[in-house]
């Protein structure tokens, strides 16, 4: 069983420019595109599996090693042996400040990054699953595709943080989610962001009509994970890479720090529009019960616990008489509780002030 997979090759050359020139009983030959200006008669022999045959990833670890030279920018001979033998990505964030011009990085600064990252993964996760602007849940799809990544040996150049990342189906609780799709859709965020919030100097107007021409890109959740990925670990200048056998795709952000202020003002008004327009639909556990007197009181005041957007908030509500003492009778057996309605935005917490649901989840 051969380690490499000849159309995972085949694709990677085509998607790179490569042309077809001709096959023969063993190998089929390629020309390189000419941005790479190598001689006009250059071809490479990919060489065609047989079962029968021996030696296939012997002269595939050399043209690895070939290949390598030639496409110093996109893949280096480690990436090459990954995207020709399994259908997975290569995601690369390189941090290029002052401090990391040496290939290190402060220990905290590192781990908050990592957790950053996968912040943003997570949330690109969820908004490819969901299609919502914000309050979006995808807890299963999440988990699988984050289990999916991988750690590979890094890189030399400032400091380089590289993952191998699925291409393969994830089979969602409603449907199949193409991880390629993901992927893309994470790159297109950023490059909104860098264009929208890093590189503008116009402010734009933030209305009903903005937020439906930026809806295929607009997720709070992801711009703000985006958002603290800089703004926590103080970073200022990041290069991103996507890299397999269909596509290579390169972001560069740099001087981000004096944009944060702005981005923090950017996200208060999408999410304050957002809360206008977008329903908040969640289900969790009741926290606490706040009511003196629930038949006679109007302020049947009910905390509850519910994930959103994969992180745990705190949700109040207030409830009339039957559904108050639903909702007693809920925290006695620990049922599960789901609520919908237009939300607000506290200090510490969100409140529903327009209840279109409450639903006791009896086990």
């Amino acid at each position: 069983m051969s380690k490499y997979k000849e159309e995972l090759i085949i694709d990677f050359l085509i998607s790179r420019g490569w042309k077809f020139v001709r096959t023969g009983n063993l190998f089929n030959y390629f020309s390189p595109p000419e941005q790479l200006n190598l001689p006009v008669d250059f071809e490479i022999e990919i060489p065609k599996y047989l079962k029968e045959k021996t030696g296939f990833d012997y002269y595939i670890n050399n043209l690895i090693k070939e290949l390598s030279n030639i496409l110093s920018l996109d893949s280096n001979a480690d990436d090459l042996s990954i995207l020709f033998s399994k259908d997975d990505s290569i995601l690369k964030y390189r941090i290029f400040d002052a401090e990391t011009l040496d290939g290190t990085i402060p220990f905290q600064k590192h781990i908050e990054s990592l957790e950053g990252f996968k912040k943003v993964l997570s949330q690109a996760v969820t908004f490819k699953t969901t299609n919502k602007p914000i309050f979006g849940t995808a807890k299963f799809e999440v988990n699988s595709y984050l289990n999916r990544c991988k750690a590979l040996q890094t890189e030399k150049g400032s400091y380089v943080t590289k993952l191998s990342i699925p291409n393969s189906e994830i089979y969602s609780t409603v449907s199949v989610i193409d991880t390629n799709s993901i992927n893309n859709k994470l790159f297109d965020v950023f490059e909104f962001v860098k264009e929208e919030i890093f590189n503008t100097t116009t402010l734009v107007e933030i209305n009903e009509n903005y937020i439906q021409d930026i809806s295929e890109l607009l997720n709070y959740e992801l711009f703000y994970s985006i958002k603290d990925l800089y703004s926590k670990t103080s970073i200022n200048n990041i290069e991103l890479q996507l890299s397999s056998v269909e596509k290579f795709r390169r972001i560069e952000t740099t001087k981000v720090q004096n944009r944060i202020s702005y981005f923090n003002r950017y996200l208060k008004e999408i999410k304050n529009l957002l809360l206008e327009l977008v329903s908040l639909e969640a289900t969790g556990y009741i926290k606490r019960l706040s009511s003196i007197s629930p038949r006679h009181s109007s302020n049947n005041e009910v905390l509850i616990v519910a994930e959103i957007a994969n992180t745990q908030e705190t949700i109040k509500v207030i409830l009339d008489t039957e559904e108050y003492i639903e909702a007693i009778e809920a925290h006695k057996h620990e049922w599960a509780v789901r609520i919908k309605g237009k939300a607000k935005q506290g200090k510490t917490q969100l409140s529903i002030k327009e209840l279109e649901l409450f639903e006791v989840l009896k086990k």
